[in-house]
């Protein structure tokens, strides 16, 4: 690891936990929330603020009821939203009938203050290949967690996120397939967030987050989990009435060799889409995204059959790179995984009520030797 990495990461914590502490309380110091518009004095007093509960929204890339069915792998996902006065709530159910994965989580916010508490539990059941010579079948792995925090919101397009984390992964022992492992990570971690929300520049309106979180595991009773850890991630999207383009970047990387890091995985829809689900691990992971949605008939809704109407239709181009492992694999570019990708998706209304989104894609690894993936199916 070369020394940019491994400089005083203690030192970055602190100062990140200190920035958000002198924030907090510059927050509780004042009547009014601190924007960078003109003062109060010269405001109107009927001009709207931003409500807390609508940044928490924008801070979310899903934040909205949803219900899909991803074929031919035979994927059900569902994400539901609720709002009671400042409480909200997002849960989220997922299954793969063909390889048996399932996973639940829930998320709470509540949304009153400009300091926001928020919880978040979830358990996930997955299969990873077998990382051993010569083996191509795969093992179940299980993830349950538990995250406690408070987001701060000082400026008003920056936040801070205190996180209180609990981990635990189970999975068959590598001596007897009958009996169980066990690994407990307990953590805390700071992250400082940026985000842009429709703001106009060169024609296009941008739309983004980026996220930097640094993370201290330490040991606690029979846990020898000892890392730090940092993750960086960004979004965003650029937009015009006929064009839309979306990038995405995702970092983790280790600070120092410590004891009990969690592998992270690669491969799978929207993980590198050309490839087997979590076809490749490691400790550090490098990921880029980048797509291209155009509009077809964004403007003019098409009538069908039945009540039926056709009111977007994109043209969506999608390339992906990204590569896993140790630290001078992900250094080495020329070993990187490619995974390219064509296909259209619909909106469709009926008798202009409920609406749905079909979607078709095909994509392909830059590698030789490997097949086409498809994926079909449809969101309401």
């Amino acid at each position: 690891m070369s020394a940019r990495f491994v400089v005083s990461p203690q030192k970055i914590f602190i100062g990140l936990f200190i920035v958000s502490c002198c924030a907090a309380s510059s927050i509780f110091a004042q009547a009014a929330p601190e924007t960078p518009t003109p003062t109060l004095e010269a405001k109107s007093q009927d001009e709207p603020k931003t409500p807390v509960d609508v940044k928490v929204r924008r801070l979310l890339s899903k934040y909205e009821s949803e219900v899909s069915f991803l074929l031919p792998e035979g994927e059900f996902d569902a994400t539901l939203d609720k709002k009671i006065g400042h409480f909200s709530t997002q849960t989220r159910a997922r299954y793969n009938f063909v390889r048996g994965e399932m996973g639940f989580a829930l998320q709470n916010f509540y949304t009153r203050f400009r300091v926001v508490p928020q919880t978040q539990v979830y358990d996930r059941l997955h299969f990873v290949p077998v990382f051993e010579p010569n083996r191509t079948d795969r093992v179940w792995r299980r993830e349950q967690g538990v995250q406690m925090g408070a987001r701060i919101f000082f400026f008003h397009t920056i936040n801070a996120l205190t996180n209180f984390n609990y981990q635990r992964y189970s999975f068959p022992s590598t001596v007897n397939k009958q009996d169980l492992s066990s690994q407990q990570v307990h953590s805390v971690s700071q992250a400082l967030g940026v985000q842009a929300d429709s703001a106009r520049a060169l024609g296009f309106y941008h739309s983004g987050i980026f996220e930097a979180a640094l993370i201290r595991a330490f040991p606690y009773g029979s846990n020898h989990a000892n890392f730090w850890q940092l993750q960086l991630s960004t979004r965003g999207t650029a937009e015009t009435n006929w064009l839309a383009i979306t990038g995405e970047m995702r970092l983790v990387s280790m600070l120092d060799t410590g004891e009990g890091v969690p592998l992270s995985f690669l491969g799978g829809r929207n993980r590198l889409s050309a490839y087997d689900a979590n076809e490749f691990s490691g400790i550090n992971l490098v990921y880029l995204s980048m797509s291209n949605r155009f509009h077809l008939n964004k403007q003019q809704p098409v009538e069908l059959t039945g009540g039926f109407s056709l009111y977007e239709t994109n043209l969506i181009t999608h390339v992906e790179a990204g590569q896993i492992g140790l630290d001078n694999q992900v250094r080495d570019f020329s070993n990187y995984h490619a995974s390219l990708g064509v296909g259209f998706n619909s909106l469709v209304a009926y008798r202009q009520r409920g609406a749905f989104e079909l979607f078709c894609y095909v994509y392909k690894a830059l590698e030789p030797g490997r097949k086409l993936r498809y994926y079909f199916g449809v969101k309401y």
